[in-house]
């Protein structure tokens, strides 16, 4: 699998990890606020991986029962604050077009601009989406091995 996410620790508490997730790839969409989201990027890290292959079999990260039903066991709550969304990227860069001077009527010049625009964007991470995401657990055993600063890379979906 490709990555999707950049996943740094930023916070560490006794029942509880913020991550700051950014987006990586334009297929990653917006930072999920789900559970299993939160669960597979956990996952991501050996031996957390091989943890829940262990435990719920071959495919376990593939398959929305299982992954739903660890991740209702092991996470109690999942909030995501300073979000930066893919439509609010989208308008920064219309902003920016209209800022240079560039009229969206003129669709061919727009077009040409904006593709220029969303690709620089992807070679700016902190212009792509992102968000903070903190995770409190109700299986604190999730927790061991992570340290503040640490990075990976995460393919995980919502």
């Amino acid at each position: 699998m490709s990555s999707l996410w950049s996943v740094r620790v930023e916070q560490i508490s006794p029942d509880s990890v913020t991550l700051r997730i950014r987006a990586v790839h334009p297929d990653a969409g917006d930072v999920p606020e789900s559970r299993a989201f939160a669960l597979r990027v956990l996952s991501d890290l050996d031996p957390r991986a091989e943890r829940l292959t262990r435990e719920e079999g071959d495919g376990a990260y593939q398959d929305e029962e299982i992954i739903g039903r660890v991740a209702r066991r092991a996470i109690a709550e999942v909030v995501v604050t300073e979000r930066q969304t893919f439509a609010s990227a989208g308008r920064r860069i219309g902003e920016d077009l209209r800022a240079r001077g560039l009229d969206p009527a003129d669709r061919r010049a727009w077009s040409a601009a904006y593709d220029d625009a969303w690709q620089a964007l992807w070679q700016d991470s902190s212009r792509a989406p992102s968000a903070l995401v903190t995770i409190r657990l109700a299986d604190r055993s999730w927790l061991a091995g992570l340290n503040v600063g640490g990075s990976w890379d995460s393919p995980a979906y919502g």
